[in-house]
């Protein structure tokens, strides 16, 4: 791989549970630490597809675990909290999730929503030879991502959306996540982009909009240029910072979640007072 400039961190080993199933757990822990002593990635395949998805996580170091949407696909009212909670406990054990099987546009969004950032499928596209990739890519306006920017994504992506809060309090407590305003915010230089708010923030953003006899105020660029002004100081720890806007008063607390040339993410959340 050196020969032709490749890095091991940019290889992936991929395992399936039923590979677990057929082979001694020794044998497995012994390979999986190999190869991440030799800088190489181990993503476990299909996971919820095996009968011991639980005990794979407790017995094993992944990096990354493939979720089936197969499931998705043959979903009741117990599906959405179930991938709720697989994505937040995979967050809290410091594993990355990845969606295969993506095949349509609500698909994409609920996963987003619920912080599983990383999909595959033919919704983006079905396998293809490399000579039609490019034409592919046209198409559907996917660009490849430089290694700064897969780094910088991966930092934003670590951040639990189901349980937000957890970068200020130390805490999960996903009721309360659910209350407060939780926004992800990307700055490159000129207005910021939201990537990520909770229903909280959501409906909080909406009733910055004042509307009163004769008048209507649009508080959100006033907050949002707080909030610009106070992540340009943002060095990593935690800010807060109290703000009143007309009628509004609250507790701002932001964080820089990550940076490259050019662009800063922050998380932020409000208290009102």
């Amino acid at each position: 791989m050196a020969s032709h400039g490749v890095k091991s961190s940019q290889i992936r080993i991929e395992i399936t549970e039923s590979a677990l199933l057929s082979n001694t757990e020794a044998v497995i822990k012994e390979h999986i630490s190999r190869f991440h002593e030799d800088g190489y990635q181990v993503w476990l395949d299909d996971f919820g597809s095996g009968f011991s998805s639980l005990n794979n996580l407790q017995n094993f170091d992944f990096d990354l675990l493939k979720i089936d949407m197969a499931f998705l696909r043959h979903a009741n009212e117990k599906t959405p909290t179930i991938l709720m909670d697989v994505i937040d406990m995979a967050k809290r054990l410091g594993i990355e999730t990845l969606s295969e099987g993506v095949e349509t546009k609500d698909e994409y969004d609920f996963l987003h929503s619920i912080g599983c950032v990383l999909a595959q499928g033919f919704y983006f596209s079905q396998p293809l030879p490399k000579d039609k990739i490019t034409a592919k890519r046209k198409e559907r306006g996917l660009e490849f991502e430089s290694l700064a920017e897969h780094a910088f994504y991966k930092k934003i992506g670590q951040i639990n959306v189901l349980n937000a809060l957890y970068p200020f309090s130390g805490k999960n407590d996903q009721d309360l996540a659910e209350t407060v305003p939780v926004m992800l915010l990307l700055d490159k230089g000129g207005d910021l982009e939201p990537i990520y708010s909770n229903k909280a923030a959501q409906n909080w953003c909406q009733s910055l909009r004042l509307r009163g006899a004769g008048f209507e105020f649009d508080c959100r660029r006033e907050f949002l240029t707080l909030v610009k002004q106070l992540g340009e100081t943002a060095d990593g720890e935690i800010i807060e910072e109290n703000f009143r806007i007309k009628d509004y008063a609250g507790r701002l607390r932001l964080q820089l979640v990550a940076e490259m040339p050019g662009q800063r993410a922050y998380v932020i959340n409000t208290n009102m007072v």
